[in-house]
């Protein structure tokens, strides 16, 4: 029997459109076990949607290593679908490290990255879920790249997580083919600040990072919460961003105002709204 585990993810971080991302302590699981077919049973978020045969996309990831014809999979999923907490990157990384762990393969994270892009476009909340902690990935002539940067972040993830979905694809289809050159500039300036940010653990660094010119104002429109928070953003914390392509947000809280900030994000939300506090995930996916 394997059992493999995999983490939720928050990508951007503001600037960092496309390149960084944090792992979040919200894990996505599969056992699997020898069977004569390949069979596929989900448990909790999306069991009565997802594919239950050799078409879900961490049975697909899974392939790339092994034969997935022997085995059962069975799947407990608490990663929202369609959110912007990249529970696809989570279930990719789950057959990734599955299925090298069937085919006994010590692949590295470097490796696991590339084989996973094949499936998933956007190698961002890939290289955080694979990696975890704060990464930031890219991609050369070489291929898809990822560093793991910081074990954890300056200040503490709120995510703040809609009854309501985004489609990822319609998503980027609403943003711009060019922007201004202001805003290009002033979003790489916040980007090279968030990396400092990151790297020397300074909140008060991180809430000036928070400032992005390229996505959030093009996605604000389906993303009412970060509208919420941009105009009202509870005191302790340190910014808003929109996680991945929204709708949901994580608003950043300096640790020792986290309680206070939970309980004025909760009193600000619609009563379907689900407020998590969670941790930066210290692990990336594994299998056993």
């Amino acid at each position: 029997m394997i059992r493999a585990f995999a983490p939720a993810s928050t990508a951007n971080l503001g600037p960092g459109f496309d390149s960084a991302a944090a792992a979040l302590d919200l894990w996505n699981e599969v056992t699997l076990e020898p069977a004569a077919d390949c069979t596929v049973e989900i448990e909790g978020v999306g069991a009565d949607e997802l594919p239950q045969d050799h078409t879900h996309l961490a049975v697909r990831a899974f392939e790339l290593f092994a034969r997935a014809d022997r085995y059962r999979f069975r799947f407990v999923n608490r990663i929202p679908l369609e959110r912007g907490l990249g529970s696809s990157a989570a279930a990719i990384a789950l057959g990734l490290v599955a299925g090298a762990a069937v085919a006994g393969d010590a692949a590295g994270a470097g490796e696991l990255l590339a084989a996973g892009a094949r499936l998933e476009g956007h190698i961002d909340n890939l290289a955080a879920a694979l990696n975890g902690g704060v990464c930031v990935a890219w991609t050369r002539d070489a291929g898809p790249a990822a560093a793991r940067i910081a074990c954890d972040m300056p200040l503490t993830p709120v995510v703040v997580v809609p009854a309501a979905r985004t489609n990822t694809r319609h998503s980027r289809n609403g943003l711009p083919f060019t922007v201004t050159h202001t805003d290009a500039a002033t979003t790489v300036a916040s980007a090279a600040l968030l990396g400092a940010a990151i790297a020397s653990g300074s909140a008060t660094l991180l809430a000036d990072a928070f400032h992005d010119r390229l996505h959030e104002q093009y996605r604000i429109s389906s993303s009412p919460l970060l509208q919420l928070f941009q105009d009202d953003l509870p005191h302790g914390a340190g910014g808003v961003t929109l996680s991945g392509s929204g709708p949901s947000v994580v608003v950043w809280a300096k640790r020792d105002r986290l309680n206070a900030v939970v309980a004025a994000v909760r009193q600000a939300v619609p009563a379907d709204t689900t407020v998590l506090p969670l941790r930066v995930a210290q692990e990336g996916a594994t299998a056993a």
